[in-house]
């Protein structure tokens, strides 16, 4: 949308401050379509304005030049994660915003930050239904893992296959487990039918008569 940001950076006031720089941003901007060796010249002046500390300024060039995901990466690289998220979702595509939104969420979950419950949010939002899953598993909140496992699978957004079914068998074995610690046996025995062969054992395990001595 080359065309709305020249009219947007020659809308600003004479008074202000930024309207020679804007000026000739758009300037730049009128420009930018006219040939490869442009843009390069472009990408090269953004890395290098990007290089000594002048990030917000090397972002804007590249959007100039349509390298959004790469305005993302330098904005990510520099711990601007919300500003890279706000970039991603105004103008990649599908693909390359997930890419984006997921290397969010593996800042959030690193131990420096530590807002799981935020990443899984963002998990939620981009359809990342397994790796909700994954994120209650970790964070050993198995009812909640369970619940949201059996729904999945009841409104086929997963399904149970050779790749799935570790996960979803551990998910429903801790509940089973969690749920036979409180002593709620029809539970347990329920969720033990849905863990696998592991559930199977653990239902053994519990009705067999050494245990009950």
């Amino acid at each position: 949308q080359a065309d709305r940001a020249v009219q947007l950076l020659l809308e600003t006031d004479t008074s202000n401050t930024e309207y020679y720089s804007d000026a000739l941003k758009a300037c730049l901007a009128a420009t930018i379509r006219s040939s490869g060796a442009s843009q390069s010249t472009i990408k090269l002046v953004a890395t290098n304005l990007i290089a000594d500390a002048k990030l917000m300024e090397g972002v804007q060039l590249l959007c100039l030049i349509d390298k959004g995901l790469d305005a993302c990466r330098y904005l990510q690289t520099y711990n601007e994660w919300y500003n890279s998220v706000w970039l991603a979702k105004s103008t990649l595509n599908e693909k390359e915003m997930t890419e984006v939104f997921l290397r969010w969420t593996d800042a959030l979950t690193s131990t420096a930050i530590n807002q799981k419950n935020k990443a899984l949010q963002v998990y939620l939002s981009l359809g990342q239904f397994l790796k909700v899953i994954e994120s209650l598993y970790s964070m050993r909140h198995f009812d909640q893992a369970a619940v949201f496992t059996e729904s999945c699978l009841e409104h086929g957004v997963i399904s149970r296959n050779k790749e799935t079914a570790p996960l979803i068998e551990a998910v429903f074995l801790e509940y089973a487990r969690l749920l036979e610690s409180l002593g709620l046996t029809r539970g347990m025995r329920y969720y033990c039918n849905l863990a696998g062969e592991n559930g199977m054992q653990l239902l053994e395990e519990h009705f067999s008569p050494h245990k009950s001595k």
